[in-house]
C-alpha cells in the first residue's frame, strides 16, 4: 500500500481553487439568456448556492487563519493585496446573493443577465486573484516554509473553520466534489 502524501496546505488551496474556478465557467455558461431549462432550475439554484456559500467560507477562512497564520511566516507576502481583493468580490457574491433570493423573478432574462454578469466580474476578479494567493500560500511555500507539523495544524484548523461556516452540508461537500478534476 502506498504511503499517503503529507499534508500541504498549498496543494489543498490550489485543489479548492480548481473547484471554483470551473463552478464560475458552469454558472457563467448557465446564466446566458434564459438560464437553464425549467427542469434544471432548482438543481441550477442549489448549485449557485453552494458555489455562493463555499466560496464565501473560503475567504473568511482565510482572512481569519490562514492570512494571519502565514504574515508570521512570510512577512514580505502580499497579505494586504489579497485581503483587498476579497473585498472587491463581496459586493459582486452580495449581488449573487440578491438573486438567490429573487424567487420566481430569478428567471426573467434582466435577473439571468444580472446574475451572468455579477459571476462575470467575480471570474474576472479571480484569475488575477487565485494565482497570487497560490504564489503567496501555495504548495511550494507551504512545503519550505512550514514543517508538515505545521501544515497538519493549519489544514486542520481550516478544515474545521469551512465545515463551521459552509452551508449547507449536504450542497457544498457534493459541490466541491463534483467541480474538482477527476485525479483530485
Amino acid at each position: 500500500m502506498p504511503t499517503p502524501s503529507p499534508i500541504n496546505t498549498g496543494s489543498d488551496l490550489v485543489r479548492i481553487h480548481k473547484a471554483f474556478t470551473r463552478a464560475l465557467v458552469v454558472i457563467m455558461q448557465r446564466s446566458q439568456g434564459a438560464g437553464p431549462e425549467p427542469e434544471l432550475r432548482d438543481g441550477f439554484r442549489s448549485y449557485v448556492l453552494a458555489f455562493h456559500n463555499a466560496l464565501e467560507a473560503h475567504h473568511l477562512g482565510e482572512d481569519e487563519i490562514s492570512f494571519p497564520y502565514w504574515r508570521m511566516k512570510l512577512p514580505t507576502g502580499c497579505f494586504d493585496r489579497l485581503l483587498s481583493q476579497h473585498q472587491r468580490m463581496v459586493p459582486l457574491l452580495i449581488k449573487v446573493q440578491a438573486w438567490l433570493e429573487s424567487g420566481k423573478s430569478a428567471w426573467e432574462e434582466p435577473s439571468m443577465a444580472k446574475l451572468h454578469s455579477s459571476v462575470a466580474a467575480l471570474n474576472s476578479l479571480w484569475h488575477s486573484h487565485a494565482p497570487l494567493e497560490e504564489e503567496t500560500i501555495g504548495p511550494i511555500n507551504a512545503g519550505q516554509l512550514l514543517t508538515p507539523e505545521e501544515n497538519a495544524q493549519l489544514s486542520a484548523q481550516l478544515a474545521a473553520h469551512a465545515q463551521e461556516h459552509s452551508f449547507p452540508h449536504e450542497l457544498v461537500v457534493p459541490f466541491i466534489l463534483y467541480n474538482l478534476p477527476v485525479e483530485e
